[in-house]
C-alpha cells in the first residue's frame, strides 16, 4: 500500500503542476494579447508627448512597454507593473517616475474620491481643500502644507489631474510617481498623466527660479537651495540695508512647522524688550497680555503682548500702524538679537517682502531715546 499511496501523491501533485502551467501560459497567452492591443496606444501616447518608445520582454518573458520623456523640462519614465499572482490571473498597474526639484519639501498626494485602489505608504500629511470645488470635489488632496498645496497646483495642473482622474500621484522628497491600477489603453489619458506629473515636477523648479529673481530685485544674496533641491526646505536670502543684516527665509518654523516666509532683521535689546504681536483668531479675543497696538484697525485685528508694552507702543506710530494692519502677516515678534516678521505662507512677490523689510527696519531702527538700539 505504501508504494501505491507515494505513487498517487506524485501522480497527483503532478496534475496540479501541470494544471499550473497549464494556466500561467494560458495567462501568458492573455497578458500578450493584452500588450498587442496596448502597445499602439502607448507609441500613440508616446507621440503626443514628444517621448521614445520601446518594447519587448522582460526578465522572465513577459511582453513590456516603456516610454522615456522629457515634458516641462521634466525627465520621466513610463512602464507597467506585471503581477501573475496565483498563475491564472494577470494583473497590471502603470506607472510614471521621475526626479522631481523640490526645493520647498512639500510632501503631495492627489487622487481620486474615493481611493480606489492606494499605493505608497503614509505620507505624514494631512487633507487639503484646494478652494477649487471641481478638484475638491473629485479628488482628495493631502499635503504637508496646505498653503504650498494650493500654490503648487496651479490651473493648468488642475485641469491636467481632472483628464488623468485614474492615476495617484505622489510627490514624496525628490520623488515623483504616479500610478493607476490596470493597463492603460487611452493615448489621451495616458499623455493627460504624462503632463500632469511632469506639471508637478516642474513646479518646484519654478519656486527655485522666483526666489533667485527675488534676491537679484531685492539685492541680496541666496545662501542655500539656490542650484540644488533641498530636502529640509529652506532658502535663505541675505542683505545689508544701512549696516543692518536682513535675511528672508523660506522655511519652516521649527522641526514641525508649516512653510513659509520669514522676514528677520538683527538688534540688540535687553530681555525686557521682548515683543509679539500676533494676528487675532477670527473669532474670540487674543491670547497672552494686550496692550494698545494703536487704532483701532490694528487693534481688532492684532494682540500685542509684551513685558513693557509702554515701551512698545511708541514704536508703533501711526503710518507702520497702517503698514501692518494692510500687510496683514501672520505675527511680529521681537525679542533681544532681532525682529521677525511671519508671513504664514509661502510669499514670493517682491513688493511685499519690501514692505516687510521696511515694517522690521522701524521696529528695529536706532533711536538714541527708544527702546531699542
Amino acid at each position: 500500500m505504501e508504494p501505491l499511496f507515494g505513487l498517487l501523491i506524485v501522480t497527483g501533485i503532478a496534475g496540479l503542476a501541470r494544471c499550473f502551467a497549464h494556466a500561467r501560459q494560458e495567462a501568458r497567452r492573455a497578458a500578450e494579447a493584452r500588450w498587442r492591443i496596448a502597445r499602439p496606444v502607448w507609441q500613440r501616447a508616446a507621440a503626443l508627448v514628444g517621448g521614445e518608445f520601446k518594447s519587448g520582454p522582460g526578465q522572465w518573458g513577459d511582453p513590456r512597454m516603456q516610454i522615456s520623456v522629457v515634458c516641462e523640462n521634466a525627465a520621466l519614465l513610463v512602464d507597467h507593473d506585471v503581477d501573475h499572482g496565483d498563475g491564472s490571473v494577470v494583473r497590471y498597474n502603470t506607472r510614471i517616475t521621475g526626479t522631481a526639484r523640490n526645493p520647498s519639501g512639500l510632501r503631495l498626494r492627489v487622487h481620486e474620491q474615493p481611493l480606489r485602489r492606494s499605493s505608497g505608504g503614509p505620507l505624514r500629511a494631512r487633507q487639503v481643500d484646494v478652494g477649487d470645488p471641481a478638484l475638491d470635489g473629485a479628488f482628495v488632496v493631502e499635503a504637508s502644507s496646505p498653503t504650498l498645496a494650493r500654490w503648487w497646483l496651479t490651473p493648468p495642473l488642475r485641469e491636467a489631474l481632472r483628464a488623468a482622474s485614474a492615476y495617484q500621484l505622489t510627490l514624496e522628497s525628490h520623488r515623483l510617481t504616479a500610478v493607476r491600477a490596470g493597463l492603460e489603453d487611452d493615448a489621451e489619458k495616458l499623455a493627460s498623466a504624462i503632463r500632469a506629473a511632469a506639471l508637478v515636477a516642474g513646479r518646484g523648479r519654478a519656486l527655485a527660479k522666483e526666489l533667485r529673481a527675488l534676491s537679484q530685485e531685492l539685492g541680496g544674496r541666496l545662501l542655500s537651495g539656490a542650484g540644488t533641491a533641498s530636502a529640509e526646505g529652506e532658502t535663505i536670502i541675505e542683505l545689508e540695508q544701512r549696516g543692518r543684516l536682513l535675511t528672508v527665509e523660506f522655511g519652516r518654523g521649527g522641526k514641525k512647522g508649516p512653510f513659509g516666509t520669514q522676514v528677520r532683521v538683527a538688534r540688540a535689546a535687553s530681555p525686557s524688550e521682548r515683543f509679539a504681536l500676533r494676528r487675532r483668531p477670527r473669532r474670540g479675543p487674543g491670547r497672552g497680555a494686550s496692550g494698545r497696538a494703536g487704532d483701532d484697525a490694528l487693534s481688532r485685528t492684532y494682540a500685542l503682548s509684551a513685558d513693557a508694552p509702554e515701551r512698545v507702543a511708541p514704536r508703533l506710530g501711526e503710518e507702520l500702524r497702517r503698514e501692518i494692519a494692510a500687510l496683514r502677516p501672520a505675527a511680529i515678534v521681537g525679542d533681544e538679537a532681532a525682529v521677525t516678521l511671519v508671513f504664514g505662507h509661502l510669499e514670493t512677490r517682491g513688493e511685499r517682502i519690501a514692505r516687510a523689510i521696511a515694517i522690521v527696519s522701524a521696529l528695529a531702527a536706532h533711536e538714541p531715546r527708544g527702546p531699542y538700539r
